[in-house]
């Protein structure tokens, strides 16, 4: 089924799956250390997305189920998005912050 330009949740719901295969490599990239990821089997990467620049109809994508490794071996949970382009491929941008989202 294809999406309206403006339609949100038909994009985000799309987007979410998307990004689990092409952002995944980027947010590891911007790691010091190791990380590692916390979502179960059936679980999807990023939870919540919102638009970026819903006239270029990009979208940003977030999740929370990141740890990152500190320099003395300790894991911290972090924060993740993803700025995808309007083919819902092209990775613009990433960011990761820690913490966690609010439920």
């Amino acid at each position: 089924m294809k999406c309206a330009n403006d339609d949100l949740q038909c994009r985000g719901n799309k987007a979410v799956v998307a990004a689990g295969i092409y952002c995944k490599a980027p947010i590891e990239r911007l790691a010091k250390h190791s990380v590692r990821w916390t979502e179960g089997t059936f679980e999807i990467k990023f939870s919540h997305f919102q638009w970026v620049d819903k006239a270029a109809s990009q979208l940003t994508v977030i999740g929370d189920k990141v740890e990152s490794q500190n320099g003395f071996g300790a894991y911290s949970p972090m924060i993740y998005e993803c700025d995808l382009g309007s083919d819902g491929k092209t990775v613009l941008d990433v960011r990761v912050s820690e913490g966690r989202l609010s439920k």
